[in-house]
């Protein structure tokens, strides 16, 4: 699906977005960190990470909506991951879904926050070991996608397939959409999230 979130695996396309349902795009970037007021200006992916460079900025963030959820893909020193950011950015009833996406240095998370509380989360890969108040939540879907039980993958693309259903699995159980060519090539709002 054009609109769905598999990409998100591709390396070093996005390192951190962060979804939620309940506020829209410019309270999540606010609840992030993010100055008042008006975007910074409208800004491709290569803009906001060649804003990085600029003396005394940290973090910046691109912001938009795909179906029912805000998002907020952030470059830089990213606070959506972080248990507070997460907290703040789900107070209040709001729904957040959050990816922290590391080839790096795996495993990349996938983290479920409902009202300043982790529900579930867990590494991509690493999903038989969940942590939150409702840790098993996803455990009925991800099993019926062959995701769990988990078994050691005997290659590397057997690792990626389990990867890649994992995050397809969370993306159809929240109704997730982020589409890429938005993401990679379009312009978005773009806020300064942490300076300096």
């Amino acid at each position: 699906m054009a609109g769905g979130i598999g990409w998100l695996l591709e390396p070093y396309v996005v390192d951190c977005v962060t979804f939620a349902r309940g506020i829209g795009p410019v309270d999540l970037v606010l609840r992030l960190g993010a100055r008042g007021g008006p975007p910074a200006r409208s800004a491709t992916a290569e803009e906001a990470m060649d804003l990085l460079t600029s003396p005394g900025v940290d973090s910046v963030a691109r912001v938009g909506t795909a179906g029912e959820w805000a998002y907020a893909v952030e470059y830089g020193d990213a606070v959506g991951w972080t248990r507070a950011g997460l907290a703040e950015a789900s107070r209040d009833g709001a729904e957040v879904v959050n990816f922290l996406l590391t080839p790096w240095h795996p495993p990349s998370m996938f983290n479920y926050y409902r009202d300043g509380v982790r529900v579930c989360s867990f590494g991509i890969g690493e999903e038989a070991h969940r942590w939150g108040q409702d840790r098993d939540l996803l455990l009925p879907a991800l099993s019926r996608a062959g995701v769990l039980p988990g078994r050691r993958a005997r290659s590397g693309a057997d690792r990626e397939h389990g990867r890649l259903l994992s995050v397809l699995t969370v993306g159809e159980h929240f109704g997730l959409q982020l589409p890429r060519e938005d993401i990679v090539e379009g312009r978005l709002p773009l806020y300064l999230v942490r300076e300096r």
